[in-house]
């Protein structure tokens, strides 16, 4: 019945199915939902990313997989996902279109394992604030940035592979973790970053007060803020392509021009508001330590919350790079909230709560405007055959 459903209207199908992601034809919806999202892409924004990997990819020539690993060793590419990607799919057709619902795919399969695993921590019926944490969930799938491909792969499996290493304690996903830099080089920094709070125990009050100061702080930093490790970074990375990219971030060209964009200054204003909210929220449950209910599964989830709050702070100012960081930091905030108002409900963390699409509503604009602008409207109101049209 649900597949009837989703051929007279997917996204209302979509919708229906990220509240009952438990059942195995939800899941297989939202991951149809995303593969849908990327055949719709259009292609006509020359501003758009998934205009340029159109593009790129009309323009690309079919490589073997040894001259690809190859080309990645000696330091000529970044990562190898795409090119892998590109030379399998062109294989079988040069439809842009059908390169989009690839992309769709894979990364639809590993956000909903996220929202099942967010989910399965549901002990109560849903309220409004669990209601507004689900959608939030949902919505930092990133699901409007598919079409620049690598992170929109990159960040899912990340995300799930984090949870399950450092919450779950199943340490295999470490190789989740490591693939990841595979998939987009960005990632190696997270990479890095989940190693240090894996290996080294850092005292929660630690944790506390090094997050609540990288979210003030970063209210007033940019792009030259990162000068010297920028410097150190390119001096220590053995790949001349992710040494030249990173230098290239780092420039005064490349902030003067991402500051020109409306985006980009729409996107620091919500990060500001975002840093105020998480700090006065970091405070109230700092404060109230002692009256607040947590298990020993929330605080596993409030260390490392706190730990990515502070790394993705620390370098959400430097160009566009920071940013894809903030979005994993905010799963986790999400799925601490979760699950500490499941067992505070009374609390002052239901008001936090109530208050976020106010707080995020730049964030939520955004992210509608975009879905909008990459699909357009039809996505949203026609039935599937009419949209495979």
């Amino acid at each position: 019945m649900r597949f009837v459903l989703f051929i007279l209207s997917p996204f209302l199908t979509f919708v229906y199915s990220c509240f009952d992601i438990q059942k195995r034809s939800s899941q297989v919806i939202f991951v149809l939902f995303f593969a849908l999202f990327g055949y719709c892409h259009n292609f006509e924004d020359v501003r758009a990313d998934s205009y340029r990997k159109s593009v790129s990819f009309t323009q690309y020539g079919v490589q073997d997989v040894e001259l690809i690993i190859d080309d990645y060793r000696h330091g000529d590419i970044k990562d190898i996902y795409e090119s892998l990607l590109f030379s399998l799919v062109k294989r079988f057709t040069r439809n842009p279109h059908l390169l989009m619902m690839v992309v769709g795919l894979f990364g639809g399969l590993f956000y909903m394992l996220v929202v099942r695993r967010f989910a399965q921590d549901k002990r109560m019926r849903y309220s409004l604030p669990m209601v507004i944490l689900m959608a939030f969930m949902v919505m930092e799938s990133n699901i409007p940035l598919l079409g620049g491909i690598r992170n929109f792969s990159a960040f899912p499996l990340f995300v799930y592979s984090l949870i399950r290493v450092m919450i779950d304690g199943r340490k295999w996903w470490v190789v989740g973790l490591m693939l990841t830099p595979l998939i987009h080089f960005g990632y190696i920094i997270a990479v890095a970053a989940t190693m240090v709070i894996w290996v080294f125990k850092i005292p929660s009050r630690l944790l506390h007060y090094m997050a609540v100061l990288a979210c003030i702080t970063s209210i007033f930093l940019d792009t030259s803020s990162y000068a010297g490790a920028v410097g150190l970074f390119v001096d220590a990375v053995d790949n001349d392509s992710v040494a030249s990219r990173v230098s290239n971030y780092g420039s005064q060209d490349t902030d003067i021009h991402f500051n020109r964009s409306l985006t980009t200054q729409l996107t620091r204003l919500n990060n500001q508001i975002s840093a105020l909210f998480i700090s006065i929220f970091l405070i109230y449950v700092r404060y109230n330590r002692f009256t607040l209910k947590v298990t020993d599964y929330t605080d596993r989830i409030y260390r490392l919350l706190l730990y990515y709050l502070f790394f993705s702070f620390s370098l959400i100012s430097f160009s566009v790079v920071g940013q894809r960081f903030v979005y994993i930091a905010m799963v986790l905030l999400y799925l601490y909230m979760f699950n500490i108002y499941q067992d505070n409900s009374s609390s002052a963390i239901r008001g936090f709560i109530s208050l976020m699409p106010m707080v995020y509503m730049l964030h939520i604009a955004w992210t509608i405007y975009n879905c909008y602008s990459v699909t357009g409207g039809a996505i949203y109101y026609m039935p599937l055959p009419l949209l495979l049209l």
